[in-house]
């Protein structure tokens, strides 16, 4: 008997061959898939027309979404490490900034002038109003007292609580200190030589500290505002004849130092505020507490 070779397919039928021929088998397939590149996989399944449109539209928007929002992203960290405010050193602790008290605000700077005047109950009472709640003076207590890491003086009719102040407001202090030193006679007649340069020399050498740290890189300008005026009619605003005929020289000659210009603050009132809720308000406190007493022309305790 003799046998016959079974062919390696199932059957022999042309078609059967033709279909084995042009379909290559699973392994093929996957090792196909496998070495295909990803873009060009998902370019060929996007066009594949099998896909609904609407599906294939809703690809290519949230890809680009993706893009974008990352985009975002990268540029809104690139602006996060070059602030200045991510490079600066942690701030000391202060239970203003753990209470959130501080506001940023853009302010324009302008002359008042209550604060250019002459002594007067007016004048006075205008200080007054911005040297803060007692002065600025604060009654925390000691879980208060050990975050700020600088041991202060104990009230002494209540223990567990301690006297601190706002540096803003001792600097108001100083400020105001300053301007009283410039009439003696009416506001320290009886304060004694030394104790008067003491007091004037500190409030001095505090503020000038206390400016240089703030900083402010804010631009001031040189102008004389007579050079210009506003058009009635159009709102704009024009050079005048006077400033026109002038050379370059006269112009500069004719001008001074302006300041009111936007500045970045801290809000003041918020600051104020925060002060109101915490402070050394009880008047036995001034009374009897040694080295905290109030002399002759002075408003506050600094």
């Amino acid at each position: 008997m003799q046998y016959e070779k079974v062919p390696d397919i199932e059957t022999s039928s042309s078609d059967s061959l033709l279909h084995s021929r042009s379909t290559p088998d699973t392994h093929e397939a996957h090792h196909y898939c496998l070495v295909e590149p990803k873009l060009k996989r998902v370019w060929r399944v996007l066009r594949d027309d099998e896909w609904p449109r609407a599906a294939r539209i809703l690809v290519v928007i949230n890809t680009a979404l993706s893009i974008g929002l990352l985009c975002l992203y990268l540029q809104a960290l690139w602006r996060i490490h070059a602030s200045p405010f991510y490079r600066a050193p942690k701030p000391p602790y202060s239970p203003l900034l753990e209470d959130g008290v501080i506001e940023y605000e853009n302010r324009r700077f302008h002359p008042d002038r209550i604060f250019q005047q002459d002594p007067s109950p007016a004048v006075d009472k205008a200080w007054e109003s911005i040297l803060g709640p007692s002065d600025g003076v604060l009654r925390l207590p000691l879980s208060i007292s050990r975050k700020i890491g600088y041991p202060s003086s104990e009230i002494f009719y209540a223990p567990g609580s301690y006297i601190y102040g706002v540096s803003m407001f001792h600097q108001l202090h100083c400020l105001d200190i300053l301007r009283r030193s410039f009439w003696r006679e009416t506001y320290f007649r009886n304060t004694s030589d030394a104790e008067f340069h003491d007091h004037r020399a500190h409030c001095l050498d505090f503020l000038r500290q206390a400016i240089m740290c703030n900083g402010d890189v804010t631009m001031t300008y040189w102008w004389n505002k007579n050079y210009t005026y506003t058009d009635q009619q159009t709102g704009e605003e024009r050079y005048t004849e006077e400033y026109l005929k002038m050379d370059r020289k006269e112009r500069a000659q004719g001008t001074k130092l302006l300041w009111d210009v936007e500045h970045q603050c801290r809000s003041f009132e918020r600051i104020h505020e925060w002060t109101g809720r915490h402070q050394l308000r009880d008047e036995e406190y001034w009374k009897e507490a040694p080295g905290f007493k109030k002399t002759e022309g002075e408003h506050g305790v600094f």
